[in-house]
Formats: C-alpha cells, sequence, structure tokens
C-alpha cells in the first residue's frame, strides 16, 4: 500500500490569498481550501495547472475530497469555478462556513440582485447541494484516512482539520486564533500527538506584530466620546466578517445605550448568523431608515461611502483576526511537530526581520523543523 505523503502549494504560499493546497495521502488526492486573492486591485486564483502537469494528476477529476477551513474569500471564493472542473469531488466544510459561503457565493450573486442567468444560479445551487456541513469533533473515515473537524477560532465555523494515515498525523490549521473573540472560543488542539503542521502563519515573518485586543475597545471608547460630545459617528468595515465582529463588541461596550444603525450592507450577513443562534444584535441596534437620524448616533457600513446623508466623523474599522508572532510561537511549543509547512504568509515588514523558525531555535525543547513551503514546489512530508 502507497504510504507517501505529499503537499504542494496552488496559491497562498509566501503570500496571502489564493489559498488553495494540494495533500496526497498515500492514493487520496485531496485539497485544501479554494480562495481567491487580491493583489494591486488585480484578482489571482490557485493554479491548478501547475497541479495538472504534476505527477499525480491529470484532471481535476481525480481529485477525492475538497475541505474548506472557513469562509473568508481568500479560502472560499475560488470555490465555485474549482467545481466546474472537479465535478466528482464532495465539499465539506461547518454549517456556520455553508450559511457564509452561500451569502457570499450565491446570495449576493443571485438573490441580491446580482444580474446572474438562471442556467448560472442552477450550476451555482447545484454546487451547494454537493456541500456536505460537518460539525466540531466529528470524525470521518474516507477508507484510506481520517479527518476530525476542531474549532480553529479565527471567525465562526473556522475548523482545523487533524488527518490521520496509518500512523502519520498531519494538522491543517486554516486560520485560527488562540484567544477567546467576541464571537468564538478560540480554537481546540490535538489531543494527540501530531507529526506535521501545515500552518497558515500570516505573521510568521512579523517579529514586532503584536495583536492587542485593547486596541479595538480603544477605536470603540473613541467613538463612544465622539457621540458623547453630540458627533454621529459612521464606521466602515473592511470585511463583513470583521463587521460582525465590531458589532458584537461594540454592543458588549454599550453602557451609555447608545443607538447603533446598521445598514442593508451588513444585516442579511446578520441574519445568516442568527440563523444558526449566533446572536449579534441586541435592543440598542437599529436598521438604518436611509435617511438623516438627528439624535448622535453610531452607523456602519460596509460600503466605502455613505449614501450622501448627513454629517459624520468618519472611521474605518480595521483590525487582525490572525494570531500574532507570539501566539504562533505558543501554537507550536503546545502542539511541537517533527514538521511544520508554513503557508499564508506575508511578505517581511523590513528587510533583515526574524522569522518563525529563527525565533523557535533558541527554545531547546523545539523539535520542529520548518519549511516555509512556496507555491507550485513540492514537498514530502
Amino acid at each position: 500500500m502507497n504510504r507517501d505523503i505529499f503537499l504542494m502549494p496552488l496559491g497562498g504560499g509566501q503570500r496571502v490569498g489564493a489559498s488553495c493546497y494540494y495533500l496526497r495521502l498515500g492514493d487520496n488526492n485531496i485539497l485544501l481550501d479554494a480562495g481567491i486573492g487580491f493583489e494591486e486591485g488585480v484578482v489571482f486564483e490557485p493554479d491548478l495547472y501547475s497541479l495538472l502537469t504534476s505527477p499525480f494528476i491529470q484532471s481535476m477529476n481525480q481529485i477525492n475530497q475538497i475541505f474548506i477551513s472557513h469562509a473568508h474569500g481568500d479560502h472560499v471564493g475560488y470555490l465555485f469555478r474549482l467545481m466546474k472542473s472537479a465535478e466528482r469531488p464532495s465539499v465539506y466544510m461547518s454549517e456556520v462556513s455553508y450559511l457564509l459561503t452561500e451569502y457570499q457565493l450565491y446570495d449576493k450573486n443571485f438573490m441580491l440582485g446580482g444580474g446572474r442567468t438562471e442556467e448560472e444560479r442552477l450550476g451555482a445551487k447545484f454546487i451547494l447541494d454537493k456541500i456536505v456541513k460537518v460539525s466540531y469533533m466529528r470524525t470521518m473515515n474516507f477508507g484510506g484516512y481520517k479527518v476530525t473537524f476542531l474549532p480553529a477560532g479565527h471567525i465562526p465555523g473556522a475548523v482545523m482539520l487533524l488527518f490521520e494515515f496509518g500512523r502519520r498525523r498531519i494538522l491543517y490549521t486554516g486560520d485560527f486564533s488562540l484567544e477567546k473573540t467576541a464571537l468564538t472560543d478560540g480554537c481546540l488542539l490535538p489531543g494527540e500527538q501530531v507529526d506535521t503542521v501545515i500552518l497558515c502563519g500570516l505573521h510568521a515573518k512579523h517579529p514586532g506584530y503584536r495583536k492587542r485586543s485593547d486596541s479595538l475597545y480603544g477605536v470603540i471608547n473613541n467613538i463612544f466620546s465622539m457621540v458623547d460630545r453630540g458627533r454621529s459617528v459612521m464606521c466602515h468595515v473592511q470585511q463583513l466578517s470583521k463587521g460582525i465582529e465590531f458589532i458584537k463588541t461594540l454592543n458588549q461596550r454599550n453602557q451609555g445605550k447608545v443607538p447603533v444603525f446598521i445598514d442593508d450592507s451588513i444585516l442579511p450577513l446578520i441574519e445568516k448568523m442568527e440563523q444558526l443562534s449566533i446572536p449579534v444584535l441586541d435592543e440598542n441596534d437599529h436598521v438604518s431608515p436611509g435617511s438623516w437620524i438627528n439624535s448622535p448616533h453610531v452607523y456602519v457600513t460596509a460600503r466605502n461611502r455613505c449614501r450622501g446623508f448627513g454629517v459624520y466623523e468618519e472611521i474605518k474599522i480595521d483590525f487582525s483576526l490572525h494570531e500574532d508572532f507570539s501566539g504562533m510561537k505558543s501554537f507550536i511549543k503546545k502542539v511541537n511537530p517533527k514538521q511544520a509547512f508554513l503557508v499564508h504568509c506575508s511578505r517581511e515588514y523590513w528587510e533583515g526581520d526574524s522569522t518563525i523558525e529563527q525565533a523557535m531555535m533558541m527554545d531547546g525543547e523545539c523539535r520542529t523543523q520548518f519549511t516555509f513551503a512556496e507555491e507550485k514546489e513540492i514537498y514530502k512530508l
């Protein structure tokens, strides 16, 4: 029986965007995530051609399974296009990720005035119907291997994937967070020894970066301070999932019961979340009336500009949902794998910055060998 294990990043190697990783377990062909990326305003996608010209497969229909870690566009945005060329494999994701994916790839394009044809809509619906919704802690047996879906933190529905193949255990993290947030309880580490981690390490080359939850609290305190001075504040969220997190945190700290108005760029996603009993709104939240509101208030939108009514103090809301350099060190120490393949890495902020590998070399208890995996390269695990 073939026991060889190979990894090939098709996108999302040493850059952020288009995360897609080919994992071969013996004779099993697996894809981890299927995202898109943006670079200087241009969309880029996973390089499937490099896989089709590799020694492993000649057709995308030879893919056996596709696993999606979470529903951010850089991990799921390419899924529909991928499934047009890979019609046979089933797709596995959590139920929350399914709802978020449905909203991003189906509702926005076909149900909310996307202007697509009925044939395109039916094709997209067919793809949605092939998605298998899985629950946390579930272990599935695919014959040649098993996979367990572990909570990853980061955003609601995010999973880490623990593969068991023979005596080997391989963990794909996706984006993860150790700490509890307004919407998640943080990741759950495997109870068993892990041999190899495929680690999404956005800040693996940023030793000076620290994720500070109190920085968001500072922004929120400043917002309420402006409202106290009689000003209304418009908050532009840069990403819908961050918008949900922001609104939830805003509500938790809204001791003065300041009115918060939310427009239709965010409300449909909130409705999706609340379908799964993930509460976001409270009694201080209101639907935007579409006209100027006289009393001081907070207005939250995912649009770049407001609709031209009223005078606001405008703030762009952006914060990291990714684990920072220190958190990655802690994660690696706790899991202590023999191998770590770093993907989804952003470039260094400054020339000469140390990497997570260099930092962990100073730890005498760390046994991990690090590889910063490049796109289109083949690695034997």
